[in-house]
């Protein structure tokens, strides 16, 4: 951040916007959702984000999707409707916030790929990850849904949190960001759907969550449109390229 000139007010308060906006509401969506349904099923279902991206560039940026980007989406949206096959009833409205968050993460990270080239990497961190800090102290303010705040009493506890906020959270933001600006957006989303292959086998491990054939079946669809929408969409920037 010392080499590079202070961002203007306008930029700070962006940054600060999508933290609390963005980041915020994207995982107290989706926190809120894994209270009542399994951590492997949501996080496969949260991963329809990719494909929201590509309708958005369709309505507003009026990229219209290829024949094979539609083949992608229609397994994709298949894998999603086997995996919520597998929800127990009465996670109606956790489907809702995951796909919520989902359908929010879209708008983050085209908003924050469109920032972080106005800013070195530190910088972009350090603002939206304070950005984001308010908007969860706003949420302990204000205390929606009928939510109550329970602060740790002990030192141990806060050590934890300290440290899930630094390697939970600040690490992983700073490591994508880097990636980002190195690897563009569509290489990123190959990489990052290994996500729910690493949520599943986490959950089944750490959280005793059963392995089904249909849940097995429902990932497979879902991580292998997600992939090749992935990378036809690489291979289209590459030939624009050159051109």
């Amino acid at each position: 951040m010392r080499k590079e000139p202070f961002p203007s007010l306008k930029l700070i308060l962006e940054m600060f916007l999508i933290g609390t906006l963005g980041i915020t509401t994207v995982s107290f969506t989706y926190f809120l959702a894994i209270e009542t349904i399994d951590t492997s099923l949501a996080i496969v279902m949260w991963y329809f984000f990719p494909v929201i991206v590509v309708l958005i560039s369709w309505i507003v940026f009026k990229k219209r999707p290829s024949r094979n980007i539609v083949i992608s989406l229609f397994f994709s949206l298949t894998g999603i409707i086997i995996t919520t096959g597998q929800v127990k009833g009465g996670s109606n409205s956790a489907i809702a916030l995951v796909m919520i968050s989902s359908f929010l993460f879209a708008f983050y990270l085209l908003a924050v790929t469109r920032t972080l080239a106005k800013v070195n990497l530190l910088t972009g961190v350090t603002f939206i990850n304070i950005g984001a800090a308010i908007g969860y102290w706003l949420i302990c303010a204000t205390l929606p849904f009928g939510l109550s705040v329970d602060f740790p009493s002990n030192q141990s506890s806060w050590i934890y949190i300290s440290t899930f906020a630094l390697f939970g959270t600040v690490a992983p933001f700073m490591f994508s960001y880097a990636g980002l600006k190195r690897v563009g957006p569509s290489m990123l989303s190959v990489i990052t759907t290994i996500e729910p292959v690493l949520a599943i086998l986490m959950g089944v491990i750490f959280l005793n969550e059963a392995v089904t054939i249909t849940r097995v079946v429902g990932a497979t669809f879902v991580i292998g449109a997600l992939i090749a929408l992935s990378i036809l969409e690489s291979r289209d920037e590459a030939a624009l390229e050159h051109q």
